[in-house]
This record gives structure tokens, C-alpha cells and sequence, in this order.
């Protein structure tokens, strides 16, 4: 794992360690990852996570799984098109 001020890269994958204050005032904090190398070919474009062990869990699910990811992702992309191919797009009822 490579840290380097509020950017970490853990198996090649690069993420942020971000603080902010929520709308109640209270202090939050967490991590964010929008690496293409592990989300090119599906719909998600950025996650997220509380803590470091968490983000480190999300990555390896995305890349010890993306064969079975991406199958999932084309199974949802033909549904998807078969349902608007029958019903259209909304307001077109």
C-alpha cells in the first residue's frame, strides 16, 4: 500500500481520504475511489467507504470478481434495453 498525503494506491487501485461537515454541522470523514481500472466496463463510476479496511475490501471484491461483475453488468445492460425497447422512456407512457 502506498500512502501520499490524502491519496492511497492498494493493489494498484488509487483512492482519497476526504473530511467534511455534514449538513448538521458534524464532522465526517471517508474514503472515495473513481480508478477506471477497476470500474471501465460498469456502471458504477465512483465508490465510496467509512474506513481504510473497507475501501481495501471494496477493491478487492472489484478486482478479484470482475469477470463475474462485468457478466452482471451485461446481463443488467440487456434487461435494460429489453425494457425500454417495450416500454420506452418516461413520459413516453
Amino acid at each position: 500500500m502506498i500512502m501520499n498525503e490524502n491519496i492511497t494506491e492498494y493493489r494498484g487501485v488509487r483512492f482519497e481520504y476526504h473530511e467534511w461537515t455534514t449538513f448538521d454541522g458534524n464532522k465526517a470523514t471517508g474514503y472515495h475511489c473513481e480508478d477506471s481500472l477497476i470500474l471501465d466496463g460498469l456502471n458504477t463510476t465512483s465508490f465510496g467507504a467509512q474506513t481504510m479496511t473497507e475501501m481495501c475490501y471494496k477493491i478487492d471484491n472489484y478486482l478479484d470478481n470482475r469477470k463475474e461483475l462485468l457478466k452482471q453488468q451485461e446481463q443488467y445492460n440487456r434487461a435494460e434495453a429489453e425494457y425500454y425497447k417495450k416500454y420506452g422512456t418516461v413520459g413516453e407512457f
